[in-house]
């Protein structure tokens, strides 16, 4: 029969539980840095692919057909145009979630290791004035 574990878990010192809470805090930092840093990368390649597809769509309806039928362009067409510039921001939206979940998870360990560090400051003060 395998044995089973205690819930309880080792009391650990002071120094330790600050420094994962010091490594937690600095990896929160730079996780946030990094989403807006990520986000203004993610939209600026968005735009300029939008803006090399449009020119890319002008330059070949302008090579292969008409001049004219750029101006003469059915409504439908320039809505999907629209619905095209959409599409990064959407994008980046999306891949942005990861981030912020990243962020989230280390939020709830951070709060986590801080009422861990306030029970064994309080346990370590109760010790000290038993004694």
């Amino acid at each position: 029969m395998a044995k089973k574990k205690s819930s309880e878990k080792p009391p650990e010192s002071i120094e330790d539980v600050k420094h994962r809470l010091g490594v937690v805090e600095r990896e929160l930092g730079n996780l946030v840095k990094f989403q807006w840093k990520y986000a203004k990368r993610m939209l600026k390649f968005g735009t300029a692919a939008w803006i090399f597809g449009l020119a890319v769509f002008v330059a070949t309806l302008t090579i292969y057909q008409d001049p004219g039928l750029l101006f003469g362009a059915p409504s439908i067409s320039l809505s999907l145009l629209v619905i095209a510039a959409a599409a990064p921001v959407l994008i980046t939206v999306i891949m942005l979630q990861r981030h912020r979940r990243k962020i989230k998870r280390l939020e709830r360990i951070r709060q986590g290791l801080l009422t861990q560090y306030e029970k064994t400051l309080l346990k370590k003060m109760e010790e000290n004035i038993t004694k």
